[in-house]
């Protein structure tokens, strides 16, 4: 039993539905395949995209939580600082479904439950509902998360990541800005307040190589912010790569997506807005390869997302080392090392000697 298309997309995130969409517009047989159940659940993510996305998406006003205007932030001294942050808090599970659909309507055929378990000369083998078919394909999107099945076939994995624990909470009253935390409990990263209408998104990222617990994090942002247990709603978790862009988005008629691709901010952690650019690319690139017969086409989305992207994140991975290297317990000068790594400082801009 086999199935024939021109695209195959593994992972159905904003990446790879992004891609799927992309390409069965340009007329490409598309098979999206989404190892989960439902599309978009559970969520990991605390929802955040800056308001530059929809120059490439259009967003659905079902799938906005929360406009967001601004953003605080509070150094380890004391000091809120606030910056112009125009974005949106997003209803992630909508969102990711809204795409997957805006996929199937542009012509592409989606499947749940559907994992990508081996590649073949032809494509790759799909186990679905107790069987293995094999599909047959020009080329592979693999938009399959930061731990990629596809990126370890063609020896492309993220090998760095930030631990995030966050948690839903009635939120006490309504707010249009986000808020960020630093502390010395939480190496190597830092806390989050992301306000979605009635409920927000509280969480914390830390480094594990640098000490940092997830656990303890969280606990003392929750203390620090007065929440109370009682208001929790849901809890979730998962790692961010933080270790840059991979070396090799494409190898052969494969090419990486998303957090496969490692196109998460290495400071931020941020990933959807890069994921949708990317899907973007890498659907416009397969359908010139594959309507011109001309795999060498492919090469067009590496040149396009460096072009974009490479130099953003490779600044941010800078400041990642830098930040890294110089973590400290001193509230006064890790406030001075955050005013250089953070995003919203000036300094962040300016260039670090090693």
């Amino acid at each position: 039993m086999g199935e024939r298309v021109d695209l195959l997309v593994v992972g159905a995130g904003p990446g790879g539905s992004t891609a799927a969409r992309v390409a069965a517009a340009e007329g490409l047989r598309v098979l999206l395949v989404e190892q989960r159940p439902c599309i978009g659940l559970p969520v990991r993510c605390a929802e955040y995209v800056p308001a530059q996305i929809v120059g490439y998406v259009s967003l659905p006003e079902r799938c906005i939580a929360q406009r967001i205007r601004t953003m605080r932030t509070h150094l380890p001294d004391g000091q809120v600082v606030g910056t112009a942050a125009a974005g949106y808090v997003l209803d992630r599970a909508l969102f990711d479904k809204w795409l997957a659909v805006a996929s199937y309507w542009a012509g592409a055929e989606v499947w749940t439950s559907a994992r990508a378990v081996e590649r073949t000369e032809r494509g790759a083998l799909i186990r679905r509902g107790g069987q293995t078919i094999e599909v047959a394909c020009h080329v592979i999107i693999a938009a399959d998360g930061f731990r990629s099945t596809v990126g370890s076939w063609i020896g492309q994995v993220n090998a760095e990541f930030i631990d995030a624990l966050q948690v839903e909470v009635v939120l006490s009253a309504p707010q249009d800005y986000t808020a960020v935390y630093f502390d010395p409990v939480y190496r190597g990263g830092y806390g989050w307040l992301f306000p979605k209408g009635e409920t927000a998104n509280v969480g914390v990222g830390v480094s594990r190589r640098l000490g940092g617990d997830p656990h303890r994090a969280l606990d003392h942002l929750l203390e620090r912010l007065g929440i109370r247990r009682g208001t929790i709603l849901g809890r979730t978790g998962g790692l961010v790569p933080s270790g840059g862009p991979l070396p090799r988005v494409r190898v052969g008629e494969v090419l990486l997506v998303g957090d496969a691709a490692g196109h998460t901010h290495p400071i931020t952690g941020a990933g959807i807005f890069a994921a949708v650019v990317g899907g973007t690319l890498a659907g416009q690139a397969a359908a010139r390869a594959v309507k011109t017969s001309d795999l060498t086409a492919l090469d067009e989305y590496p040149k396009e997302w460096g072009a974009f992207m490479a130099g953003p994140l490779r600044h941010a991975l800078s400041k990642r080392r830098y930040l890294d290297r110089h973590w400290s317990d001193d509230p006064t000068a890790l406030s001075a090392l955050i005013r250089a790594t953070w995003i919203a400082f000036r300094e962040y801009g300016r260039r670090k000697r090693r």
